[in-house]
This record gives C-alpha cells, sequence and structure tokens, in this order.
C-alpha cells in the first residue's frame, strides 16, 4: 500500500493487506527513498513480563512467598487437623521370630475413609489431635494405650503430610466426624494376618512378577512356543536324519573295504 505523504519511521500503521495470519501484522512506512523496500512487519502481541519468582507449576503456592524454598519450610499449619493411630506391628530378631511392636503413626485421611469402610488394617485405636500437638512427641496427650508405644521413623515429616490430606475439601466435608478432635475411635477392621515386619528389607527378585495365565494370551506366546517347538522338532529330525546317513556311509565304505 503506498502513502500519499512521508510519514515519521517507526509510527505503526494497520495493513489493509492483511491475509490472517496468526498474529496481527503492522505495517512501518519508510521515507520516500525506502519505499522500494519490502516494508517491516511487527506483532502486535507483546509477551507481559513474568514476575521475579514466577513458576507455571506451582506459582500459586510460593509466588506469595518466593523466600521460603519447597521442602526447606512447611506451609502446613500447625492447628491443622490430624489422627494418629496405635499400629500393632513386628520386628524380627537375630533368630527368625517376631516380637510384637506398637508404633504410633499419623494417618491420612484416605486410611481413616478406607478403615471406616471395613478395610482391614493393623490400627487398633485411632485419636483425633493436631499438628502442632502431635509434634510435640508428648504421649501424655494421648490415650493411655498410647504410652508403651513409640513413635515411627520420620514421624514429623509423615504427619506433616498426613495433615495436609485433611485440608482437601473432601476430607473437610466429609471425614472429620469419623474421629472427632480429641476423641478416640476403636473398633476397625483390624487384623494382623498380614503382619508388619518393620525391619525386614524387601528385596525384589525377578521372581516377584506377576505371570499372565497363559488362557489370556495377549502377547502371542502360544505362537511363539509352538514355533520354538517345531524349530526344535525339525532340529531333531535333520540330526536324526544325519546321523543315519553318516552310519549308511560308513557301512558301504566298510563293504568296499571287505
Amino acid at each position: 500500500m503506498m502513502m500519499n505523504s512521508i510519514q515519521k519511521p517507526g509510527r505503526a500503521m494497520r495493513s489493509s493487506e492483511c491475509r490472517g495470519c496468526i498474529t496481527t501484522c503492522y505495517k512501518i512506512p519508510f521515507p520516500q527513498t525506502f519505499r522500494k523496500q519490502n516494508t517491516l512487519r511487527l506483532p502486535s502481541r507483546v509477551s507481559t513480563p513474568r514476575p521475579k519468582y514466577y513458576n507455571s507449576r506451582s506459582h500459586r503456592v510460593h509466588a506469595s512467598n518466593p523466600s521460603s524454598g519447597y521442602g526447606s519450610a512447611w506451609l502446613t499449619p500447625q492447628d491443622s487437623y490430624l489422627t494418629v493411630g496405635l499400629a500393632h506391628c513386628f520386628s524380627k530378631g537375630d533368630d527368625g521370630k517376631l516380637t510384637d511392636r506398637f508404633v504410633i503413626e499419623p494417618i491420612s485421611a484416605n486410611q481413616i475413609e478406607a478403615m471406616a469402610n471395613g478395610a482391614k488394617t493393623c490400627f487398633k485405636q485411632a485419636f483425633g489431635t493436631t499438628l502442632q500437638d502431635a509434634l510435640t512427641l508428648d504421649k501424655s496427650q494421648l490415650p493411655p494405650d498410647f504410652a508403651t508405644a513409640t513413635y515411627c521413623d520420620n514421624f514429623a515429616a509423615r504427619a506433616d503430610a498426613c495433615a495436609r490430606t485433611w485440608l482437601r475439601p473432601h476430607a473437610l466435608d466429609n471425614l472429620l466426624d469419623i474421629v472427632p478432635l480429641g476423641q478416640m475411635k476403636t473398633g476397625y477392621n483390624f487384623s494382623i494376618e498380614e503382619k508388619r515386619v518393620l525391619n525386614v528389607e524387601n528385596i525384589v527378585t525377578d521372581d516377584d512378577n506377576i505371570k499372565q495365565d497363559i488362557s489370556i494370551d495377549v502377547y502371542g506366546r502360544n505362537a511363539k512356543e509352538e514355533a520354538a517347538e517345531k524349530l526344535a522338532a525339525d532340529g531333531a529330525r535333520y540330526e536324526a536324519k544325519s546321523e543315519a546317513k553318516e552310519e549308511e556311509e560308513e557301512d558301504e565304505l566298510d563293504a568296499l573295504l571287505a
């Protein structure tokens, strides 16, 4: 598009020859001596600079407090609700015998919901408290049955993680009444058929892989096995023929030499 008058360089003007580009195009007119050259197209969309501490995946958590590092300072309110339970576990001695051990462990919201619906559990009791009281490790604030038990490993980190599960909307609306604050609940589907042994290292081997039943042959194992069997049978027949041929040749040679 030709201009009737010379305009100052840098003054953008909307192009009437736009062909529907992805970004809106502008044409910047140049002085008369440069009009024969191609005009310059600039995008109209200018990216807005992000905040200094912006993170696209976790900006909702850390944008308001950029100085806090993830994992170095927990942001869970200390007055958050938390459930702790008395778990019946075992420890294995050097002689292989199992000894009863009772452990104080934090319980997450989904665990309590499953226990309330009849799922098997090794927790004999559950007590409603707060994160702040639980982190004091003061057994006097717990029911008397907890006095002889020991706290689990990494109790502080596990307690903070479980307390955050109670801050979810579903837990706040539906699960807080299962174990009210300051009360103890029992009567769950307690079972120690599958014993929790605390001091045993689980070493995974290839024998632990789940083997699919041959009747559900989604990987073509039948065809592979049949092909392998056929190949083995063909090899055995070939070897038998080769041996018979060698014996026949030896008999003919003996007959000639006799």
